[in-house]
C-alpha cells in the first residue's frame, strides 16, 4: 500500500482548505479533510471531528462537492476552528432487489484501526502543512468527535472500540438518523447504553427521524431509566444517564401543533406528553402487574409515529441541521 498523501483542491473555488488522499496514495482508506477558514495554520493541537458517511456517497470527493449534507459548509459557517476528517467506507446504493455496492465499515472494528488511521492522516496532514515551511509540524489531537449518519452509524460503533491512544480524547459522539440496528447483536440501543454506562468524559447525541425512530426511542427510554432493555417500564425508575441527549429531528421549520416550530422549540417534557404511555395507561398501587412484552416501548414508538409530522426531506435536514447546531456549541 503507498503511503498516504493529500493533495489541495477547490483553490479559490471555496473558502479554507480543501484536502483529498491522492488516488494513488490513499493510505488505509481515500479521505477528505477540510480546514476551515478560521483554522490557525500555526497550531499543532487541532479539535478534529471524523464524520462517517452512509449510502449513496459515489467517492471522497462526492463526499464534500455532491452530498446533500453539505459537510464544508456546516464546518464554515459554524465559526469554529475544526478540522473535518471522512473517510471513504464504500458506495452502496439501492437497487430493484435492494441494495448493491461495496460500502463496508467491519475494518474500523479491528484492534487499534482508529489509532492507526488517524497517525497516517495526521502525518499525511502534518506534510502537507510543513511542505512550505523548513520543518514539519508535530501534530495532536485536542478534542476528537465522531460524527455519523445515516448507515455511519455501524461504522461509528466499530470506531469507538479501536481508537486505541486516542480513546481519552473523545468527547462526543453525535449520531444523526443513523440507528438501524434492530437485529444486531447486541441492537443499537442496548449497545450505546452498555457503551456509555462506562464513560465519564464523552456525551452521545442521537437526532432521530422516522426510518431510525424505534431504536432511537428505546434508546431514549432506557437512557433516561424509565424502560428496561426488554421494552418493559422499569419498575422502579432506574437513573438516568446524564451524558446521553436523544432528540426529534428538525431543523427547518414546518409546520406542526398549528404553528411553525424547530426541533429546538419542542421542550422534552412536551415531547414526553405524546412519546410516552399516559397515566391511565400505567398500573397504579395495587392495580395488576405493569404490562411485559415490551408494550411499554412499542407504545412509545407508535406515539412518536401517530403524533409527529416528520417532514419528507427530513433524512439529510438531520445531517445538516443536526451536524451545523453542535458544531456551533463547541
Amino acid at each position: 500500500m503507498a503511503a498516504c498523501e493529500l493533495e489541495q483542491k477547490d483553490i479559490n473555488a471555496f473558502p479554507g482548505t480543501t484536502l483529498f488522499t491522492k488516488r494513488q496514495a490513499p493510505g488505509m482508506m481515500p479521505t477528505a479533510v477540510y480546514l476551515p477558514p478560521k483554522h490557525v495554520t500555526a497550531t499543532t493541537k487541532l479539535d478534529i471531528v471524523i464524520w462517517l458517511h452512509g449510502f449513496y456517497v459515489k467517492d471522497h470527493e462526492f463526499l464534500f462537492h455532491n452530498d446533500p449534507a453539505r459537510l464544508r459548509e456546516q464546518v464554515r459557517d459554524c465559526g469554529k476552528d475544526v478540522v473535518l476528517i471522512a473517510p471513504f467506507l464504500g458506495y452502496e446504493y439501492a437497487t430493484d432487489d435492494g441494495f448493491a455496492g461495496n460500502y463496508s465499515v467491519k475494518d474500523l472494528a479491528t484492534p487499534k484501526w482508529g489509532e492507526r488511521y488517524l497517525d497516517e492522516i495526521l502525518g499525511a496532514l502534518a506534510s502537507f502543512l510543513g511542505a512550505s515551511s523548513a520543518s514539519i509540524p508535530q501534530l495532536q489531537i485536542g478534542r476528537l468527535i465522531i460524527a455519523c449518519h445515516s448507515g455511519g452509524g455501524n461504522a461509528m460503533r466499530n470506531l469507538v472500540g479501536s481508537l486505541g491512544k486516542y480513546q481519552s480524547h473523545l468527547k462526543a459522539c453525535w449520531g444523526f438518523d443513523c440507528l438501524y440496528g434492530a437485529k444486531a447483536q447486541p441492537d443499537d440501543a442496548t449497545f450505546w447504553y452498555q457503551w456509555l454506562s462506562g464513560q465519564n468524559d464523552c456525551a452521545l447525541e442521537i437526532v432521530y427521524g422516522p426510518s431510525t425512530l424505534p431504536q432511537s426511542v428505546k434508546l431514549a427510554l432506557v437512557g433516561r431509566g424509565l424502560a428496561t432493555s426488554d421494552g418493559n417500564r422499569a419498575q422502579p425508575q432506574r437513573p438516568a444517564l446524564k451524558n446521553l441527549n436523544v432528540s426529534l429531528g428538525h431543523y427547518d421549520s414546518f409546520p406542526a401543533f398549528g404553528q411553525m416550530v424547530r426541533v429546538n422549540d419542542l421542550d422534552p417534557a412536551f415531547v414526553d406528553r405524546f412519546m410516552i404511555p399516559q397515566v391511565a395507561d400505567q398500573p397504579r398501587l395495587h392495580d395488576k402487574p405493569a404490562p411485559q412484552h415490551g408494550e411499554f416501548l412499542q407504545h412509545a414508538i407508535s406515539n412518536v409515529r401517530d403524533a409527529f409530522p416528520f417532514p419528507k426531506d427530513i433524512h439529510y435536514m438531520i445531517a445538516r441541521g443536526g451536524f451545523f447546531n453542535r458544531l456551533s456549541k463547541l
